[in-house]
């Protein structure tokens, strides 16, 4: 977890003031920080930064109207320090409470723990806002409006530091998330698609891929991705949760492949995507969902076979020398279709031997397999029926 403060305070050990010192005195310390002897503002600094932070309120109301530039420093610095431990007292008890309702004045936990889950890494996760984002842990996202408000100023921060800085922060990834997750009631789909252009790269994408962060990410992840609307936002989606090995990835692949009409059906290379994410991860509740396309001819993946000539350039016809067998000719396109994505991801989800019915598949992570290696040729229509037939038997009482 980032540090919540750079900040390092020293403290002398000799003239401490009083356990419960009175108002009057801090009064008088306040005020010997502007004494012409340097013996004494150097007293009063070190009595003042001795307080405990019940004593914030008061030094806080004092440095409002200070005018002089060289109390104005030291108190100023006074009341970091005292701020500084205050929120680290806030942090620990935070962290060590084992109840998850508790909020311990970091009142954006409430909203926080709606949609990223109320566990203890969600907890530490969290705490990755308190440097650069505040707002966000000091206060809740009560309304869809507010967290859309939120996602926008942290858009806007997010390219003002690429824009100065030429680079950006995790925790800005972490924050925009959040805020897409919280706003979805709003229904800005732009906005919310705009997160994969943040999501997809480094440094945004260090916490989606942290192990110890990886359960709320799941829910965080899931919870912005379904909510996209377009096919082709939805694939961006999977691949960044294929990437960071997000199971929740399932999720997103069910709402695309579930859209069998309208306009925003996806395109078949879409679909192969899908189709990959249930191979991985799919379970027997997927069954009828993927059943439903294995009528789909459609081609999601193709590749030009090569065409090669009948003979050698500059062999004659007939047997050539060597006793080396004439080459075939070859033609068309080896494809992939839907069905043959669709009926692979059935048979490994069922335990049947698909390697019987795919004997060129080659896994790979973290996708599944690669799809050229199930290609068929146009003629091959008989082993896709095979396969389908196969299926269906084993799916016999």
């Amino acid at each position: 977890m980032h540090s919540t403060c750079a900040m390092v305070y020293s403290q002398a050990p000799s003239d401490e003031p009083p356990n419960e010192p009175s108002r009057e005195a801090i009064l008088e310390w306040i005020q010997d920080l502007g004494s012409s002897e340097f013996a004494v503002r150097d007293r009063a600094t070190r009595q003042l930064n001795a307080l405990s932070t019940d004593h914030l309120p008061l030094l806080v109301e004092r440095l409002e109207p200070v005018t002089d530039p060289e109390v104005r420093v030291r108190l100023s610095g006074v009341v970091a320090k005292l701020k500084f431990e205050r929120q680290q007292n806030i942090v620990r008890a935070f962290l060590r409470d084992p109840d998850m309702n508790q909020t311990h004045e970091l009142d954006g936990w409430a909203t926080f723990a709606a949609v990223a889950g109320p566990i203890r890494s969600s907890k530490r996760l969290f705490l990755e806002l308190l440097d650069r984002h505040p707002q966000l842990v000091e206060k809740p996202l009560e309304t869809a409006q507010q967290a859309y408000e939120a996602a926008v100023a942290v858009s806007r921060q997010i390219q003002e530091s690429e824009i100065q800085l030429g680079e950006g922060e995790p925790s800005d990834g972490l924050a925009l998330l959040y805020c897409l997750c919280t706003m979805n009631a709003h229904g800005d789909s732009k906005l919310a698609a705009s997160g994969l252009r943040v999501f997809g790269r480094f440094p945004y994408n260090q916490l989606i891929r942290d192990p110890q962060s990886k359960r709320p990410m799941e829910t965080l992840v899931e919870r912005w991705a379904v909510s996209l609307q377009a096919p082709s936002d939805l694939t961006s989606a999977m691949l960044i949760m294929i990437e960071s090995d997000l199971s929740t990835v399932r999720s997103v692949a069910q709402k695309m492949l579930r859209n069998r009409q309208g306009p925003e059906r996806a395109d078949p290379e879409d679909l192969l995507i899908g189709l990959q994410v249930m191979f991985r991860s799919g379970t027997v509740e997927d069954l009828p969902l993927l059943e439903s396309w294995l009528d789909c001819t459609d081609v999601c993946y193709e590749l030009e076979a090569l065409s090669m000539p009948a003979r050698p350039l500059g062999i004659p016809s007939g047997s050539p020398p060597g006793g080396i067998p004439p080459l075939e000719a070859t033609s068309g396109r080896r494809t992939v279709e839907v069905r043959d994505a669709a009926i692979l991801a059935c048979m490994r989800i069922t335990g049947m031997e698909y390697r019987n019915y795919f004997p060129g598949i080659r896994t790979q992570e973290p996708r599944g397999y690669m799809p050229n290696s199930i290609l068929l040729l146009p003629t091959d229509q008989e082993v896709r029926q095979a396969r389908i037939d196969a299926w269906r038997a084993s799916r016999q009482p």
